[in-house]
């Protein structure tokens, strides 16, 4: 068993107040977690109001497993929001 740790990286510069990036920001935390079910959080850049950094977590019973979910993932996010997504890494442990 496998624990997948993604932390993707968004920028939205139409965000003018924290306010508007923390509501991005939850709409795209709920349909990642309904969506692949994992768990996951805004993890960093929290008073940064243009920057989104989200990181999720998921077990996979391989590492053929993990990267599918990495590729669907990143897609999905970067699909799901009109926020640049500049940065997506992974990290299995």
């Amino acid at each position: 068993m496998l624990v997948l740790l993604i932390t993707l990286r968004l920028r939205a510069p139409w965000c003018q107040s924290l306010k508007d990036k923390r509501s991005e920001t939850r709409r795209l935390l709920s349909a990642v977690k309904s969506k692949f079910n994992v768990s996951a959080v805004e993890s960093g850049l929290q008073d940064v109001r243009t920057l989104i950094e989200i990181s999720a977590a998921a077990l996979a019973f391989n590492a053929a497993q993990a990267d599918s979910m990495y590729e669907s993932i990143c897609a999905f996010a970067q699909a799901s929001t009109q926020a640049e997504l500049y940065a997506c890494e992974k990290e299995i442990v």
